[in-house]
């Protein structure tokens, strides 16, 4: 079990790593696709750094093996709700289903080289939806999609070296299916 478990840690660690090394190869792309203004450099590329310290190989199937675990517990003599719910393994209670009206809160923190980072809380949700303005926009632009707090956008100014004022809303989503409604937009001005 301690195997299996060191194995799925490492594996979620590897899909993170992923994921942060494709949001930077699209702010590469978009920095060198957008870039504007004489003696600009080309941005560094990327680099992917797998999580250190590899797990022993373990059989397929953890996610069974473990799953027959939580049963066999359940079916204890001496399994309570109370062990369920440290164990975390408790089946939700009922009356917690998703609400159309459910609204992600954010926040927005500017960060130095005109980066934006965006703190939300993911609760039951898959993740979030990401959708912003910059400048005298007035439409809604699909940034991105997030599955993991906190979210930076990276994107280089419209005016290079400049500050600008970028706006954001966010929406919760399940399998891909936007669930609730928009967040209060988040004004924010970035730092150059």
């Amino acid at each position: 079990m301690l195997q299996d478990s060191a194995a799925m840690r490492h594996g979620i660690l590897l899909a993170q790593a992923g994921a942060a090394f494709s949001k930077a190869c699209t702010a590469f792309k978009n920095e060198m696709l957008g870039g504007v203004g004489e003696n600009q450099l080309t941005p560094s590329q990327p680099s992917f750094t797998p999580p250190p310290n590899p797990p022993a190989p373990v059989d397929a199937g953890i996610v069974e093996r473990l799953s027959n675990a939580m049963n066999r517990a359940k079916l204890s003599a001496g399994y309570t709700q109370t062990i369920g719910e440290t164990l975390m393994i408790a089946t939700a209670p009922t009356g917690s289903a998703i609400t159309d009206d459910a609204k992600t809160s954010a926040r927005a923190t500017a960060m130095t080289g005109s980066i934006v980072r965006l703190d939300w809380i993911k609760g039951k949700f898959d993740g979030i939806f990401i959708e912003s303005q910059r400048g005298d926009e007035t439409d809604w632009t699909r940034l991105d999609f997030d599955m993991r707090s906190p979210y930076e956008d990276t994107r280089p100014p419209l005016q290079a070296g400049k500050p600008e004022e970028r706006r954001y809303r966010l929406r919760y989503f399940i399998d891909n299916q936007a669930i609730g409604v928009w967040s209060d937009v988040i004004v924010v001005i970035t730092l150059p």
